[in-house]
């Protein structure tokens, strides 16, 4: 078995194994035990978007061998009305205030979901990937900025353990509660 490798998706067969990961894990296909104690993803998306979304910052992928293990979008601010369960989210963190300045004239990344096959979990692939995103993006990015579902626990223990820091909690237009997290790229941990 060959090691699993931290690197960015380019190629279509990675982008479907995203998509397929995503089917699997979304809220609307795992029962309530495991979306509290592995938590879940919130959004699906389709290939043409994907590809779209990948020419603009390619998403960091776990794989080993052929096999795609876990993922990280990389979403930019363009994308904000094609995922229309994000668009709510997009509008929201724009208009925060942060470090003087509003968020959405900051030229943020948004991470747009990040999962881990079952299989994999337990191995730290989510910092492995973030780790990657970072030192891909940083020097384009000031922050990374993302939205993680209220009820998903699990997701956001993860995000703090990897140096994300709590933005705001909001109601979105159709009653789901999100916690809108940051993590200051260019200068440590801190928020």
């Amino acid at each position: 078995m060959s090691p699993t490798k931290i690197t960015l998706a380019r190629k279509d067969y990675q982008l479907k194994q995203i998509l397929e990961l995503q089917r699997v894990n979304v809220i609307d296909a795992v029962d309530a035990a495991t979306a509290e104690s592995q938590g879940f993803v919130t959004a699906t998306h389709n290939l043409p978007l994907l590809k779209q979304m990948t020419a603009s910052a390619a998403s960091v992928i776990a794989i080993e061998g052929r096999k795609v293990l876990g993922y990280c979008l990389a979403m930019t601010r363009e994308f904000g009305e094609s995922v229309p369960v994000l668009t709510a989210l997009f509008e929201r963190q724009d208009a925060i205030e942060h470090r003087g300045q509003l968020l959405g004239e900051s030229g943020y990344l948004v991470m747009g979901q990040i999962c881990v096959a079952e299989e994999a979990r337990g191995q730290k692939l989510a910092d492995r990937m973030y780790k990657y995103l970072r030192g891909c993006y940083h020097l384009r990015f000031p922050y990374c900025v993302t939205a993680i579902d209220a009820r998903n626990t699990r997701s956001q223990r993860v995000h703090e353990r990897i140096g994300f820091a709590e933005l705001d909690r909001f109601t979105a237009p159709d009653g789901r509660d999100w916690v809108l997290v940051i993590w200051n790229w260019r200068d440590g941990m801190e928020v």
